[in-house]
């Protein structure tokens, strides 16, 4: 046989592919909403800049995870990749969850005289 690839390591290259291009569409599609909120009559230009920089940690260390996932060598390592990364992101949820509940708090105070 010419090509004695094995089939593993074609859908492995496939998937790489395709996750650079979601990348690149992920990417023209978060400029889009930022633009597009930013027409919005009002809009607080530092929230938004937040949320754009929160979407993008997001998008990476997803990608971060696909990518790890697709090189994984087997089934152990793949496991311990997938429970790695959702363990960071119970963390990540936990420190989100505390920010949002000091902001709420902060908005709620009384104001002091």
């Amino acid at each position: 046989m010419a090509d004695d690839k094995n089939p593993f390591e074609v859908i492995q290259g496939l998937m790489l592919e395709n996750l650079e291009k979601v990348q690149g569409a992920t990417k023209t599609y978060i400029d889009m909403f930022e633009k597009a909120m930013q027409g919005v009559p009002g809009a607080n230009q530092e929230t938004i800049a937040n949320f754009k920089a929160y979407v993008e940690k997001q998008v990476a260390a997803n990608r971060d995870f696909v990518e790890k996932l697709l090189h994984a060598k087997d089934f152990q390592e793949a496991f311990r990749v997938q429970v790695e990364h959702f363990q960071s992101q119970l963390k990540v949820v936990a420190e989100d969850a505390s920010k949002f509940g000091s902001k709420i708090a902060s908005a709620l105070k009384p104001p002091t005289a």
